[in-house]
């Protein structure tokens, strides 16, 4: 036997409030990256305007390593009734499946994908002594070296390390990739002359370039940026060329569509703050704010330029 429904309760039904993501408890918020890096600074100040509106603490939790892979898993694993979210990297939705044999989920069938809250344009690096004024020099310059050019990366695999695998293939110079534990050493051998290029990060770009410890060539971003005006783009010299580490909000595969509009809801609203696009512009990030079926177009599109790098450079980790 059915129980009616009042015809009030039918009435009131769209304007009752949607439920809070997780009950009597704070939202973590998974992040593969580590405490103070970028990527978790932006993160931060994102939950902190997320707890705001939903009324809940919402609590950054790390678990750097192995590209993201490893916080990815645990959001994979999560229940997908809010209580779990996460930063995405852009990596992790579409660059590892390519890098790694075996992956502990499946980046198109586990995760919820939300909103794209940051981009991070690299920028093409010399060392200062570099004869080069410009990246319609660096070719000429690398080919008269007599041998391969030696290519800082902060780490075999990473966005930066696949950017140069692709700008050397674009401007046709061979380079042999000299892998670091992320860029601080990178950028002091770049500095010191003893590797001939990298692309690096913004954020940890600028502060070398503004030290006259290394010399900016161009932007990786699809186009000039105002995070470093005066700063051409590559995609100027090389059409078509864009390079950027990105990062996503995300849930679980499943959350219910209700939880999911409410979250791109609030995160829309807190990154139109001009208060807070300051202080992402200030960690070297733009907000780009694709949902939905742009959300779903940028990573097709990040997954078929990244595989075809990869292929053609021969990258593989374990």
């Amino acid at each position: 036997m059915t129980c009616p429904i009042p015809r009030r309760a039918l009435l009131l039904a769209p304007f009752l409030p949607i439920p809070a993501l997780a009950q009597d408890r704070p939202v973590r918020l998974l992040i593969g990256m580590p405490a103070g890096a970028a990527p978790d600074l932006l993160t931060r100040l994102l939950a902190e305007r997320l707890a705001a509106g939903l009324g809940q603490a919402v609590i950054v939790e790390n678990r750097p390593g192995a590209t993201g892979n490893l916080a990815a898993a645990a959001l994979a694993r999560a229940a997908p009734d809010g209580g779990t979210i996460g930063t995405l990297l852009g990596a992790t939705l579409a660059i590892n499946r390519h890098l790694y044999p075996e992956l502990p989920f499946d980046p198109a069938r586990d995760f919820a994908p939300l909103l794209r809250f940051a981009r991070f344009p690299g920028v093409v690096l010399v060392p200062r002594e570099a004869p080069v004024a410009g990246l319609a020099e660096l070719g000429p310059w690398l080919r008269g070296l007599g041998r391969p050019a030696l290519v800082a990366t902060p780490g075999a695999g990473t966005i930066p390390h696949l950017a140069a695998e692709m700008l050397l293939r674009a401007i046709g110079v061979p380079g042999e990739m000299v892998h670091y534990r992320g860029d601080p050493d990178a950028l002091r051998d770049l500095a010191a002359g003893r590797v001939q290029l990298m692309v690096a990060p913004l954020p940890a770009a600028l502060p070398q370039v503004e030290a006259g410890r290394a010399r900016a060539l161009a932007v990786t971003a699809a186009a000039r940026t105002p995070l470093a005006p005066g700063l051409p783009a590559v995609a100027e010299t090389v059409p078509g060329f864009v390079a950027e580490s990105w990062l996503a909000l995300g849930a679980p595969a499943g959350l219910p569509a209700p939880q999911a509009e409410r979250l791109v809801a609030l995160a829309r609203a807190a990154l139109a703050d001009p208060a807070l696009v300051a202080r992402f512009a200030a960690l070297g990030a733009e907000i780009p704010g694709e949902a939905g079926a742009a959300l779903a177009a940028v990573i097709a599109a990040e997954d078929a330029r990244w595989g075809g790098v990869i292929r053609d450079a021969g990258v593989r980790l374990d």
